[in-house]
């Protein structure tokens, strides 16, 4: 008897989810860096075997570029929503707000991009260029904010955005190591309350 045909391409389907495994390998990462990350962390939380790992994705590095790129274009446009407010200032604290909220939130993990800077020994020149690039995003665009916040006469002509935006890229940095280290969301919220209440306000001569 003939078989009918079945419409299903040959070869072997694919029997996971490339989004889903690459979101499990991104919390991996998170929360065990690049280098603590395992093959065995990494296919164990992706559900799949290693074979099915490097045919989909590549070696650990380039499964770490892929999961790190899947998390930025995230990132990205949720920093560009937040610093789009007609404030910079409640921009800005909005932004570390919801920092703190992810960062404390188990289901999501730490900012992998924040964590220490790659090593030679770990990865190709090339990536650790483009996570440098990546880390710098963020800072990049709290800058412009504040330096539109300068031109519309929200901070002071004093003000320099670019030491300001450090300032808040190296609190956000210091909120993901707090955070995985176990500093709860209330505490950390402290924190931005803290950071928030030395907004340099533009006082205006009488």
């Amino acid at each position: 008897m003939t078989k009918k045909p079945t419409g299903i391409p040959p070869g072997r389907p694919k029997e996971f989810c490339e989004k889903a495994a690459l979101h499990a390998a991104m919390l991996v990462f998170a929360e065990k860096g690049f280098e603590n990350a395992s093959l065995a962390d990494l296919t164990a939380a992706m559900g799949i075997n290693r074979f099915s790992m490097y045919a989909s994705f590549g070696n650990k590095e380039q499964l770490y570029l892929k999961a790190m790129e899947a998390f930025n274009d995230a990132r990205q446009q949720r920093v560009i929503d937040t610093l789009a407010g007609p404030s910079a200032r409640a921009s800005i604290e909005q932004l570390l707000q919801e920092i703190v909220e992810r960062f404390t939130d188990k289901a999501h993990g730490v900012c992998f991009v924040t964590q220490a800077p790659l090593t030679a020994e770990d990865v190709s020149d090339d990536t650790r260029k483009l996570m440098a690039k990546r880390r710098a995003e963020v800072e990049t665009a709290i800058r412009h904010r504040l330096e539109k916040a300068v031109t519309e006469g929200e901070l002071p002509a004093t003000i320099s955005p670019a030491d300001l935006a450090r300032f808040y890229a190296v609190v956000i940095q210091g909120l993901a190591l707090q955070a995985q280290h176990g500093g709860t969301r209330k505490q950390l919220a402290r924190v931005v309350d803290l950071t928030m209440a030395n907004w340099p306000e533009n006082v205006q001569s009488e």
